[in-house]
């Protein structure tokens, strides 16, 4: 006598069995989302006397959408750092204006010379040619990132940072009538450095001034200290004013979702 097929067994197993079964594992599957377990238990009850065949290939379908909806879930919970195809692409068509810190993106070869226009040493008040520059690549939007030099220049005198500064920014709006600009702040500088050059020091005066600036001129001002003082790795070079490499694809992800970019 020949042996009945083993797997025949499956099909008299009731559908009540394999509906207890769904419900646990699509509810204590990772999503951790009560509305999502309701759903799919609404789902489940409709299939409950469903033809068993039909019932299993739903299950599947229902299984790979929690799977997907739990993913999704991860990934938007953490903040994702752009690409360097990323962020060739939600840059285009911007430009960056500033110094040595600035001209370190097409150095590191985030961006090229098309969007980044930079000089290392330069402050704002000697920024005419860059800003003629700027505005001749009539870019959507417009990025500054001065301060660094600035500080060893005006010392205590943040009021006259700020007014040359404001007079660089009336060139662009001028020029380029309806374009946002992006003022960055000046990032912390450690105590070392500030001890070795107190000027250093007088930075949160400047920041302070140029959030005033940005509300008087209708810019946007884009902090960007919480990078380097919440990161878990010190991402300052030796002389604590500049910054290494990891800090510029967080410094140019965070400029794009200030501005809206998107890829």
């Amino acid at each position: 006598m020949k042996k009945q097929p083993k797997n025949k067994v499956l099909f008299i197993i009731p559908a009540g069995i394999i509906f207890a079964g769904a419900v646990i594992f699509l509810c204590t599957r990772g999503s951790g989302d009560d509305s999502v377990c309701k759903e799919n238990v609404a789902r489940l009850q409709a299939l409950e006397n469903a033809d068993i065949s039909q019932t299993e290939q739903q299950l599947q379908a229902l299984k790979q959408t929690s799977g997907s909806d739990s993913d999704a879930s991860a990934d938007n919970s953490e903040t994702s750092v752009l690409s360097d195809v990323q962020i060739r692409q939600v840059f285009a068509g911007s430009v960056i204006i500033g110094d040595s810190i600035t001209e370190s993106i097409v150095e590191y070869g985030y961006l090229d010379t098309d969007v980044v226009v930079s000089k290392r040493g330069l402050n704002v008040s000697a920024a005419d040619d860059q800003i003629s520059t700027a505005i001749a690549l009539n870019p959507s939007h417009v990025f500054m990132a001065f301060g660094s030099n600035d500080l060893e220049l005006y010392g205590s005198a943040s009021s006259e940072f700020v007014s040359d500064y404001k007079e660089q920014i009336k060139k662009i709006q001028t020029a380029l009538p309806g374009v946002p600009i992006y003022i960055n702040s000046i990032l912390p500088i450690t105590d070392d450095a500030i001890a070795q050059t107190p000027d250093l020091g007088y930075y949160p005066d400047y920041n302070e001034g140029l959030i005033k600036l940005c509300q008087e001129m209708g810019c946007t001002f884009i902090d960007n200290s919480a990078i380097v003082t919440d990161s878990s790795e010190n991402l300052y070079e030796p002389d604590g004013e500049h910054v290494i490499q990891d800090y510029y694809p967080k410094w140019l992800t965070h400029m794009a979702q200030t501005a809206g970019l998107q890829v």
